[in-house]
């Protein structure tokens, strides 16, 4: 549990003492540069001022390490380990606040804010390398009406493996996102050709397209694409984001289940 504290702003660990020269907290000081004594009067006039926890439940150690800082500067065994308990706990739980803060609840992808803040990211490092990046918003067809006539259930089981279905179609450095209702987004970086956003875009098209069988039922549905670019068809993640929206429309009124580039 060492390893829980090493980048936390608000523990400094100064140093670590165990009379176990095998116990594994040792190994990951040494890996991380975290100084090692070799006994505890060692550790204790090497380290003040300082807090020290002794996760041994020994109370003779708890005793010397008081008799050296005070009592208002040990933590005991018990006391410790609840403590541990308690901080690994609250990492925890910030650790699913953060995830769910970021991440879609029914299809466990990005959501709109974390795709946002990986278009920036896209965008700036854009700019430095002069790589370009491609946006594609993804407007399923049809998907109110299984929605209508199956149910709820249906309908988000539907979502749910569409999702699986687009980011089969594109490379691990790509982000899928699911922004609202049965509308995804996909961020292509680095792209060289345009001629492999074509083929993306083409993927994920045929992929949707296939009959989805769920809860029983079958189900078809297909998709349209609009597709914007970076830096040709706007700076910002915003512009980014609208324009394709706008070239998914354009695809819409085009007959659907197609994708359009902005203008064409």
């Amino acid at each position: 549990m060492l390893e829980l504290f090493l980048d936390d702003p608000l523990i400094k660990i100064v140093g670590i003492f165990d009379s176990d020269a095998q116990a594994p907290a040792l190994a990951i000081a040494k890996k991380h540069g975290v100084q090692i004594f070799t006994n505890l009067t060692e550790a204790i006039e090497a380290s003040r001022p300082c807090l020290a926890f002794n996760l041994t439940g020994n109370e003779s150690v708890t005793a010397l390490t008081e008799s050296q800082l005070g009592s208002e500067n040990i933590i005991g065994g018990f006391q410790a380990r609840f403590l541990w308990n308690l901080l690994t706990r609250l990492k925890q739980t910030n650790e699913q606040i953060t995830y769910l803060a970021h991440h879609d609840t029914l299809t466990a992808l990005p959501n709109r804010i974390l795709f946002y803040d990986r278009l920036n990211q896209a965008i700036t490092r854009g700019r430095r390398e002069k790589e370009v990046s491609a946006v594609l918003f993804l407007d399923l067809d049809g998907f109110k009406n299984i929605n209508d006539m199956f149910g709820h259930d249906v309908g988000d089981a539907l979502l749910r493996e569409v999702a699986k279905r687009i980011v089969a179609c594109v490379r691990e450095s790509d982000t899928v996102a699911r922004i609202g209702g049965d509308e995804f987004t996909v961020l292509l970086c680095n792209v060289r050709k345009q001629d492999s956003i074509k083929r993306v875009a083409d993927k994920i098209i045929n992929a949707i397209a296939r009959p989805f069988m769920l809860n029983g039922k079958e189900c078809s549905i297909s998709v349209s694409i609009g597709i914007s670019l970076h830096p040709e068809n706007g700076e910002t993640a915003a512009q980014l984001v609208k324009i394709a929206d706008a070239a998914m429309y354009l695809a819409k009124n085009n007959g659907k289940n197609c994708y359009r580039f902005v203008g064409n």
